[in-house]
């Protein structure tokens, strides 16, 4: 069996290397690591060079030993322009699975999975009585529990948001549970579910990516969350109507026009979130509302692709 962890990254370079040296620490069987570099302009691939992990900052592939004594190899891919989060997650997912690894584990940069994360999400993929199509960790933020996933998809009711029924202490008190929505922070792959569904959506570029995934991935199998596997997430989403509010409020959008149920859901909701999102923009930031009304339209025609450059607003 062959494991390697996926890492996308753009100028966190200090996140970065706290989080590959979580990698490092794990007990479980990792064999490779795959550094997907969105275009860096912070200098991520001299700190990369200066720590031992590359030779070359224009790519790079070697064997280090992890913190167990284990060889560990690692391959550095530097993109020639940001590709968000979904075109890094699609271009690692893509290198992963042509070089057959059996699981391929996904990281952001600002995460840090504790040192038995690995060997517990395995162990419980071997003990669910499901053919599940991934699992992942319980992330955590500050100490405390990061509820972003939720045990169920709402594509039938338009007066609802399309996640509902997030996961709280209770549900932690089980060894593992299904979940739908999930983050590419910490999943675990199984390589029979993206032969069946394919890779990420790079045209995505940024947000909701890993949600359509999610959705993509009950075609082969079940997704499970595991109590007792950890992971610490660094960095807040950031709560003001920007160039990731665009992304995110599109995305939401085609997400309801792409797996909405019924009529209600693929054209109605989409405007009761414009509604919605109207209020907050013209309340905190009435200059991005040109970039609202853009996002709407885009994701209500199912345009997609990187329309809007990161920083522009």
């Amino acid at each position: 069996m062959k494991i390697c962890a996926v890492v996308v990254t753009y100028n966190r370079k200090d996140l970065l290397v706290e989080c590959l040296e979580a990698l490092r620490r794990q007990t479980g069987p990792l064999d490779a690591i795959y550094i997907i570099d969105n275009a860096s302009t912070d200098g991520t691939p001299h700190l990369l060079m200066e720590g031992g992990y590359i030779d070359d900052p224009d790519g790079s592939v070697k064997n280090l030993p992890d913190h167990h004594g284990r060889s560990l190899k690692i391959v550095y891919v530097r993109l020639n322009e940001n590709t968000g989060g979904a075109g890094g997650f699609y271009k690692g997912v893509r290198r992963a699975f042509h070089d057959e690894y059996d699981w391929i584990w996904l990281m952001d940069d600002d995460v840090e999975p504790e040192e038995y994360t690995l060997e517990k999400l395995l162990k419980a993929s071997e003990r669910i009585p499901e053919d599940v199509s991934a699992v992942a960790p319980v992330r955590f933020f500050q100490g405390s529990l990061f509820i972003s996933e939720t045990k169920t998809f709402n594509f039938r009711n338009p007066l609802k948001h399309f996640t509902y029924d997030f996961i709280t202490d209770d549900d932690l008190k089980e060894e593992y549970f299904k979940i739908s929505a999930i983050s590419f922070e910490g999943l675990l792959i199984k390589r029979e579910a993206i032969e069946r569904i394919g890779f990420p959506d790079k045209s995505l570029f940024i947000i909701a990516d890993d949600t359509d995934y999610a959705i993509r991935l009950r075609d082969y199998g079940p997704i499970y969350m595991v109590s007792g596997a950890r992971l610490i997430k660094k960095v807040a989403a950031e709560p003001d109507f920007n160039w990731k509010g665009f992304y995110h409020l599109r995305n939401v959008i085609y997400l309801d026009r792409k797996y909405g149920e019924n009529i209600l859901v693929r054209y109605l909701r989409p405007l009761r979130t414009l509604i919605i999102v109207t209020y907050q923009c013209l309340k905190y930031k009435p200059s991005g509302f040109k970039y609202l009304l853009k996002a709407f339209w885009e994701g209500y025609t199912l345009k997609r692709g990187k329309t809007v450059k990161p920083g522009e607003f």
